[in-house]
């Protein structure tokens, strides 16, 4: 196995890719991201998939070749088909995904349970991240975001940039602070235990991107704004879809620690070149934090601790402009 995937589409209107790259090639936990869209309806479903390891590094069996899998890695497989399912084979509710998924995770544990010592331990355990989206003829494009752990996804467009529109299930949502610290997540999809699939709904002008990605994309990056420089400045450099992606996957390598994994669908723009053009005045934007960050001497953590606050301070208000409030508990 090459530890690495990139898919893509191009047509009229609808730009999409799909990038997935493994930390250990043959065992990464991460799913391939999930892209579907119906051009009869002009409904369209994109998400990722993080297996969480440490939660479920039990065994789960062997593949066909005699690999073993873990409980992540089949989580995050099998949930993703799920989310696919419930997009091509019912009326779309979204109400119904948290049953849709639980139901089928409960019937895969079967009856030979395993013992699970500890609290952080589960079966089958998974973060999703999901963007339910629905775009006619008219200039707005409706989203719901479905997701449950850490894994996030956002709206990306020429005026705001990169906007969260999910909040990562663990006790802090500041993503700078995240960055920082590990903190463990407070839900996620899991056979053994509840959770919950949080929706939480919007629109946006089209054109625009939206995207979903793991840790592994925006979890190594030094400030918030860094994520964001990645997806421009690859997409500055590229002439397609399929370079863009191949571009994202070369990128992520380069500096993460995990496996990671990213979908990308552009709704509106006539092809390729005017989504790159459109997105060409954030790129400046966004590569001014990313070389103050750059210009640090190696080893100087008091001027990175200021110049990452101050780059966060700059970025944070148009970044959660779209982010759901903290549910009360």
């Amino acid at each position: 196995m090459t530890g690495r995937g990139v898919a893509w589409a191009e047509s009229e209107w609808l730009l999409a890719a799909s990038v997935w790259t493994e930390k250990k090639p043959g065992r990464g936990e991460d799913a391939e991201p999930l892209f579907v869209h119906q051009f009869s309806s002009g409904e369209g479903v994109v998400g990722v998939f993080d297996g969480a390891g440490g939660a479920g590094a039990a065994a789960a069996g062997t593949s066909a070749s005699g690999a073993e899998r873990t409980q992540a890695w089949l989580a995050s497989r099998f949930t993703r088909a799920l989310v696919e399912d419930w997009f091509v084979g019912t009326d779309r509710v979204h109400e119904d995904l948290h049953e849709h998924i639980a139901t089928a995770l409960v019937k895969a544990r079967g009856t030979a349970r395993r013992k699970i010592l500890g609290t952080m331990r589960r079966e089958l355990p998974t973060t999703m991240a999901a963007l339910h989206y629905r775009w006619g003829d008219d200039e707005t494009a409706e989203w719901a975001a479905l997701w449950a752990g850490d894994s996030r996804a956002y709206v990306l467009d020429a005026q705001d940039g990169l906007q969260q529109v999910t909040r990562d299930d663990t006790e802090s949502s500041d993503a700078l602070e995240l960055l920082t610290q590990d903190p463990p997540m407070t839900n996620m999809v899991c056979a053994d235990r509840p959770f919950e699939v949080h929706i939480a709904r919007g629109s946006t002008k089209v054109p625009c991107v939206l995207v979903c990605a793991t840790d592994g994309y925006f979890g190594y990056v030094t400030t918030p704004a860094e994520f964001e420089d990645v997806l421009l400045r690859t997409l500055e450099r590229s002439e397609t879809m399929q370079q863009w992606g191949n571009a994202l996957a070369d990128e992520v390598v380069g500096y993460t620690g995990d496996d990671a994994s990213l979908a990308i669908v552009a709704l509106g723009f006539t092809g390729f070149s005017q989504l790159r053009h459109d997105l060409s005045g954030r790129t400046a934007v966004v590569r001014e934090h990313a070389a103050q960050i750059a210009a640090i001497a190696p080893g100087d953590l008091e001027t990175l601790t200021a110049v990452r606050a101050d780059s966060w301070a700059r970025y944070r208000e148009d970044y959660e402009r779209l982010m759901p409030v903290k549910e009360p508990r």
